[in-house]
């Protein structure tokens, strides 16, 4: 297996940032410690390896993709928008569909081994760690759908203000008792759409209780489990809101399944007016966020900071957090319209 700039980062005792330095003569580093790093690249034949040497010096014309799902219909609009500026920028997309089977850190060894001279992050659980060790090449790296700090450049939406759009839609139709399906920890989605959510009930003298806040994951199947959970309670809820849109289709067939009907019985509504919501029945009540704008302008934003680094201009300012608003899709299923 040949050689990489962490094997050679190892063998000299220096950080990779330094390699890359010292490849690319930029910077000033010790003489000491740059004849360390020489030829600790001459023993490992690192020079050999021309993806290893391009990760440092060169480009490879690719941007790699890492993402949950692309066939599921939210993250392949996010896809979408990323893939038109890849195509328009003459570049390749290489793409790696995270699975929960535990592969979600394939994505650094991609980037160990120089294939790519950007990454975009799709809502993964993204380690502070590898961040920072993507970090200290220089190799530009931007998140979408998830906030970890570390100066890291991020692309999400109103999740909280959404939350809050379609609480108050319900409590203003009378609603009261309200269960909620989150989505998973690692990202910030679900806890700020529930923080809107209870912020509105507090401010109308509703809660939600905790007994009611039932654990999902975004994927298919979590929403039907979550019902089923929610109906073995004394008391069911009126109003279920889901934090994604699968979770939600999902509520309503486990609702229909066990005989009750929506928005009749129990309301349902979700998050992300992906394209199916309008086709079921009932149409899906919904948040719509712009998830091709979300890939279309972290893909814009990629290429603004390799055009950066080309230029060499450290004046360019990269926003570390861009919101993009969301709007209230309403539909049948709230029974809020005919």
């Amino acid at each position: 297996m040949s050689a990489t700039i962490f094997d050679v980062a190892k063998r000299a005792g220096v950080s990779i940032g330094t390699v890359s330095r010292v490849v690319n003569n930029r910077d000033r580093v010790h003489p000491e410690t740059r004849e360390r790093v020489l030829k600790a690249i001459q023993e490992l034949n690192f020079q050999a390896n021309a993806l290893a040497r391009g990760l440092a010096s060169q480009r490879t014309n690719m941007l790699g993709l890492v993402i949950p799902q692309v066939n599921d219909s939210f993250f392949f609009q996010i896809f979408r928008g990323v893939n038109d500026e890849v195509t328009a920028a003459n570049y390749t997309l290489l793409i790696i569909s995270q699975t929960r089977q535990g592969n979600e850190h394939r994505y650094l060894e991609l980037f160990r081994r120089g294939h790519v001279d950007a990454m975009i992050l799709v809502a993964i659980d993204a380690r502070r760690a590898d961040i920072k060790q993507i970090q200290e090449t220089g190799v530009p790296i931007i998140l979408i759908q998830q906030d970890i700090g570390n100066h890291v450049p991020t692309f999400v939406v109103d999740n909280y203000g959404g939350g809050r759009m379609i609480a108050e839609h319900l409590v203003g139709h009378g609603y009261q008792r309200f269960a909620y399906i989150t989505g998973t920890d690692y990202t910030p989605d679900s806890n700020e759409r529930l923080r809107g959510l209870r912020d509105v009930l507090h401010e109308h003298g509703l809660s939600i209780d905790d007994e009611d806040i039932v654990r999902g994951d975004f994927f298919e199947g979590s929403g039907y489990r979550a019902v089923i959970d929610l109906l073995q309670r004394p008391q069911r809820p009126r109003a279920i809101f889901a934090a994604n849109d699968q979770m939600a289709v999902d509520a309503i067939r486990a609702l229909q399944d066990h005989g009750l009907r929506v928005p009749e019985d129990v309301a349902v509504v979700g998050f992300d007016d992906v394209p199916f919501a309008s086709y079921i029945s009932p149409g899906l009540t919904t948040v719509h966020q712009p998830t091709y704008e979300l890939g279309r302008e972290a893909a814009r934003m990629v290429f603004s900071m390799l055009q950066r680094d080309a230029e060499q201009n450290s004046k360019v300012r990269i926003a570390p957090r861009v919101q993009l608003p969301t709007s209230l899709v309403i539909r049948r299923s709230c029974g809020c319209v005919d």
